[in-house]
């Protein structure tokens, strides 16, 4: 489960950032939104509001940045190359280096774990500690790192004598890892099973992964129940071998990719070679009517024909089902897109139920759709926004910081953030055109 997540000095977020699924003591809500492990109480989804260009993607980016780092260096490869995004509008951080650290609970135990990385790639500190979820608990260092010299401690046994295979552009997590310390699989696996990211701007990444997941029986009937009861008039999914051709086809959106470089993609993002005897395509199926409104057949469709919402849904059904299955974290940019009001209000619920979320999956999500400010689907501690200041710097806050805690239960919360109360609206007058 998250915790917490910090960032430092990556794109729009200049200063020291925070954000937080843990709950406070707010009443309502209590038992459906939030769970507790131990004597820590956690939020079931969050929800992250703000203008366009406000930093609600930045921050979805750097806790992706995170992973893509950690896992990457788990790799053998020699010096590793990251690419440098500091914030870019004060000559002071521009060349300073950017901060990441996350608090997560894996087996009732807490972790705290955060790397620092310069503009070559240079880890320039590297610090692991835990903590007993139990009563006066206190928090004891597994390592410390400042570059070369790591510090062990005396829980951390699985990486001692492994100070010196670690590269300077290497996170000693990742190393100890590759040597099998427990503590350290236990960390990276969460980060690659149960930390997922998915991007409104890249689709793809997890589009591949709903289809290959139709072709387990068992995820394709959860699949086909989820869509039926979004009322997108699909009965039935299906697959159909095409030749490769055809599938880079129809997977070629963008009409000038190269057709070899889109196969690659394609494999690299469902994990599985493309060869004539597995590509596919998804059909989807409608029934079909006489003149008396009898059912008569059904009709197959190319998922093409399909609309921009239900083929999201599709896109988002595995990751999804998988989540609320097996427990972790989901995080979505731009939830609402091409998606209505209600079916998004539904995906929620199904995050704070007990029955749909038994193991406690947490949902974060960004979105512009107010009709969610609702204190009967969300608390005030679910709800964050982000904003941006006349020198380009973001800044992330929770509502239920709004007026130092002292926000009712019964605001209204749509007409208050549309009326500009809580911030994170953009300033605009009226748009600037002029036709000569």
């Amino acid at each position: 489960m998250l915790v917490n997540f910090r960032v430092k000095n990556f794109k729009s977020f200049k200063n020291n950032t925070e954000f937080s699924m843990e709950a406070t003591k707010l009443k309502n809500l209590k038992e459906s939104n939030t769970f507790k492990i131990n004597n820590i109480s956690l939020l079931k989804s969050a929800v992250i509001y703000g203008a366009n260009a406000s930093g609600k993607s930045n921050l979805l980016d750097a806790m992706n940045k995170m992973k893509t780092i950690l896992i990457s260096s788990h790799s053998m490869q020699e010096m590793q190359t990251y690419i440098h995004e500091p914030f870019l509008l004060n000559t002071e951080f521009e060349k300073e280096s950017t901060l990441y650290e996350i608090e997560l609970i894996i087996n009732d135990e807490l972790y705290r774990y955060g790397f620092e990385i310069d503009e070559k790639s240079i880890i320039l500190e590297e610090w692991l500690y835990r903590k007993k979820l139990v009563t006066r608990a206190k928090e004891t260092k597994l390592f410390t790192r400042i570059q070369e010299k790591i510090t062990i401690g005396t829980n951390f046994k699985e990486g001692k004598k492994l100070e010196t295979k670690t590269r300077v552009d290497a996170l000693f997590l990742s190393i100890v890892a590759q040597f099998n310390g427990d503590i350290s699989l236990n960390i990276l696996d969460w980060f690659y099973l149960d930390f997922k990211i998915l991007s409104s701007l890249k689709s793809d990444e997890f589009k591949f992964s709903s289809f290959d997941t139709i072709k387990d029986n068992n995820y394709k009937k959860d699949i086909v129940k989820l869509l039926k009861s979004a009322d997108v008039g699909i009965y039935d999914l299906d697959t159909k071998k095409i030749s490769v051709e055809e599938f880079l086809e129809i997977h070629a959106n963008n009409k000038e990719l190269n057709g070899e470089f889109l196969k690659n993609f394609i494999e690299e993002a469902s994990g599985e070679k493309i060869d004539n005897d597995d590509a596919q395509k998804i059909q989807t199926s409608h029934m079909k009517y006489d003149k008396n409104n009898e059912f008569k057949e059904f009709k197959y469709f190319d998922l093409s024909f399909e609309s921009d919402g239900t083929q999201r849904l599709l896109a988002l059904s595995a990751p999804l089902i998988l989540v609320l299955k097996k427990g972790g974290v989901l995080v979505i940019d731009e939830l609402d897109n091409s998606m209505h009001t209600d079916l998004v209000k539904a995906i929620i619920k199904l995050f704070n139920s007990k029955e749909s979320n038994p193991n406690n999956a947490q949902l974060i999500f960004t979105t512009h759709d107010t009709n969610l400010l609702n204190q009967e689907l969300f608390r005030r501690d679910q709800i964050w926004f982000t904003e941006k200041d006349i020198y380009g710097v973001s800044k992330l806050y929770s509502l239920v910081e709004y007026g130092k805690g002292k926000a009712r239960d019964d605001l209204v919360l749509e007409k208050n953030y549309l009326e500009g109360k809580f911030g994170a609206k953009p300033h605009i007058s009226s748009l600037a055109f002029e036709v000569k």
